[in-house]
């Protein structure tokens, strides 16, 4: 089998819908699917070919055109595997787990683990950096031409990957001598300036792709009796009446055999109508499972399997399919604790913007030439503006919260302030009304007034009085007198929190 790896580079904002729909909201993909490369070959070579090497080249699933994933360093990054957790108010750089390599005897529910969803990192180290994929959005209007002016009642938004990003992605040929007779054609095909996505007429979708031998993830030997198979690309399974499904069988997934346990298995599902150029319409909707998901599957230990990285099921010439069989950053130690690390950090006081990984992203120019605060440039540029600062200084300041809400949580279980008596409706009650008053004056009032006051009249008083819990909550609620627009949120969290553990209680 002959590999092919190429680099693709972002020269102007490129739109890769996620939906078909031309109405309503609507989100870009975070990566580029094989089916633009095979488009782009398709669109140069297959009126220059004979229909059985076209064939071959474009419809047998003998020739794939692999997804092009962001990627830095020269390493090819993966979407985050569903199977990593980490707990909800921890981060995954300070403790990760593999959720079913965690045994029975540890007991995770205080945790309260949260899945891993979102991004793609380089799993080159044992620290993996995520790779940023930024993203724009424009507004547009649609064109009278008529009247040579917008149309009335025709705005619309674009979300798009933004200039610069950089994408690793391989062809696969099966036959050695086929891929003889084709790669001079295949790379003179697809090197150069070439467009995707929509709106290519317009400012969009133009992108330079250049051959480049990058590193990248492999698969390895299973564990007591156990295959973890890794969905690099999207995966379209068709039962025995060509049907898609959402439960594949073992053989399906590549192997000789076995039994998928579901229960320990990890899959995010996925539907679309691909727009069908040609035929100027819409074909059949895919329904598959999402980059990222993990398969468990049990197998005798003396069955015969080479576990090397594959295609499986169906559109394999498009790029989906694409698995790895057991790879290095699904393993654990014996409480479940991955062995890997996500680093998604780029605030840390030893970093600076322009020290932060990235998919080799880059404006062009040397880092004084680009656009400073207070430049005219910077809000078109987006390496400094008003609203990164606010972000960056919001997202410290939720950070604050979630260790304020901890610390509290953790002293007063320590000090078994709130065990013995039914608090769980009164934190309940707590979070309605921090929901629903806005302002932080009128909260506190709410909580407190000697008259009215929810926690210092009626049933409640007597239990709020008793061992300094009043007390106590009004100094939580105190530490946010400077900052109130947060203060809020700080009391949304503790109250639900908190209501958890009286439950539990």
């Amino acid at each position: 089998m002959k590999v092919l790896k190429f680099k693709c580079t972002l020269l102007s904002d490129v739109i890769l819908n996620r939906k078909s729909a031309t109405t309503g909201p609507n989100e870009t993909l975070d990566f580029i699917p094989g089916s633009n490369f095979l488009g782009i070959a398709a669109g140069a070579l297959y009126s220059e070919l004979e229909a059985k090497d076209a064939l071959t080249l474009f419809h047998s699933g003998k020739v794939r055109f692999g997804d092009a994933n962001p990627s830095m360093n020269d390493f090819r990054g993966l979407k985050v595997p569903a199977e990593m957790f980490y707990p909800k108010l921890s981060k995954p750089d300070k403790e990760l787990y593999i959720r079913y390599l965690i045994p029975a005897t540890v007991d995770v529910t205080p945790l309260q683990l949260k899945q891993c969803r979102n991004g793609f990192y380089d799993f080159s180290e044992e620290e993996a950096k995520l790779i940023e994929t930024k993203t724009d959005f424009a507004v547009k209007s649609a064109y009278d031409r008529n009247v040579r002016r917008s149309k009335d009642e025709q705005m619309f938004g674009y979300q798009s990957l933004r200039k610069g990003l950089v994408f690793y992605f391989s062809v696969e040929i099966d036959d050695d001598r086929f891929a003889e007779e084709m790669e001079g054609r295949l790379v003179g095909a697809l090197v150069g300036n070439k467009r995707i996505g929509r709106s290519r007429t317009a400012q969009y979708g133009l992108v330079k792709i250049e051959k480049l031998d990058y590193r990248e993830v492999g698969s390895g030997e299973p564990k007591d009796n156990k295959v973890t198979v890794y969905a690099d690309g999207r995966l379209i399974f068709l039962d025995k009446n060509g049907m898609p499904t959402f439960q594949p069988t073992a053989e399906q997934l590549g192997l000789d055999g076995g039994k998928i346990v579901w229960k320990d298995s990890e899959i995010r599902t996925f539907c679309y109508a691909p727009w069908n150029f040609k035929r100027q319409c819409f074909d059949t909707d895919r329904c598959g499972i999402e980059k990222g998901s993990v398969f468990v599957v049990e197998i005798d230990g003396t069955m015969p399997q080479s576990f090397e990285s594959r295609y499986v099921g169906a559109y394999q010439n498009e790029g989906f399919g694409r698995v790895i069989y057991n790879p290095d950053f699904l393993e654990a130690n014996g409480n479940g604790e991955a062995e890997y690390r996500l680093d998604n950090d780029w605030n840390g006081e030893d970093e600076t913007p322009d020290d932060r990984p990235h998919a080799d992203y880059d404006r062009g120019g040397t880092p004084d030439d680009r656009p400073h605060a207070g430049d005219d440039r910077a809000a078109v540029s987006g390496y400094s503006s008003a609203l990164v600062n606010y972000l960056r200084e919001r997202r410290a300041s939720e950070r604050d919260i979630y260790k304020a809400v901890n610390d509290c949580v953790q002293k007063w279980e320590k000090e078994r302030l709130f065990k013995g008596d039914r608090f769980a409706s009164q934190w309940w009650a707590i979070r309605s009304l921090a929901t629903s008053v806005i302002d932080f004056e009128a909260l506190k009032k709410a909580l407190f007034d000697a008259e009215v006051g929810y926690l210092t009249h009626g049933v409640a008083k007597e239990k709020w009085a008793d061992r300094g819990r009043l007390k106590e909550f009004r100094e939580f609620v105190k530490k946010f007198d400077r900052e109130p627009e947060f203060a809020r949120h700080a009391i949304v969290n503790l109250a639900a929190e908190m209501a958890k553990k009286c439950k539990e209680d």
